[in-house]
């Protein structure tokens, strides 16, 4: 029985996040957050908006509040930041007291592939096997403030299918800031 549970811990340890944070940050003073479009693959333009709202709803469910894509974004486009301080005020001016930002580094949507046989009747017949979905993405928070990461991590997740490999993705990589951002320093 003993084994088994060193197995388990050794299994949870191997499957962490890659996360870092500033220790003297108080993370407890967000309240707002705005989320960029995440950076994803050509051929995957529509998997950064996606995953931007999946960002959004596990924010919410905190208790944080998020500044509205459209106006971040337009705020984005009218200013052309050209420096990670400008990229922070620019945050600030959209009432964020930081901004989530990150891309997507691994996209692979499940695949269906078609076995085909001949069975001892001689009959051609096909067997159908699906390959899982995997994603993977890394995040950062910047401090309006100060222009300063002040937490990051990234992970991956794999699922039969491309939405819950997504979904499974964010909420790995957004578990341990949700915890960070409900903790006093």
């Amino acid at each position: 029985m003993k084994i088994y549970k060193i197995f388990f811990i050794i299994l949870l340890l191997g499957c962490a996040g890659r996360q870092a944070w500033r220790k003297d940050y108080n993370f407890s003073q967000i309240r707002t957050i705005a989320i960029t479009k995440f950076e994803s693959s050509e051929g995957a333009e529509a998997t950064g908006a996606a995953v931007r709202d999946i960002f959004t709803k596990a924010l919410i469910e905190t208790g944080i509040s998020v500044v509205d894509s459209k106006v971040f974004d337009k705020l984005l486009s009218q200013a052309n930041p050209q420096t990670p301080k400008m990229f922070a005020e620019i945050g600030a001016l959209a009432g964020a007291d930081a901004i989530l930002d990150g891309a997507i580094y691994r996209y692979l949507p499940e695949k269906e592939e078609r076995i085909y046989y001949v069975s001892a009747d001689g009959k051609i017949g096909y067997e159908t096997s699906y390959y899982n979905a995997k994603v993977a993405i890394t995040a950062r928070l910047i401090d309006v403030k100060t222009g300063d990461v002040v937490w990051a991590n990234s992970d991956y997740y794999e699922s039969f299918d491309i939405q819950t490999a997504l979904e499974g993705a964010v909420y790995t990589v957004i578990r341990p800031l949700k915890n960070l951002l409900n903790s006093p320093l």
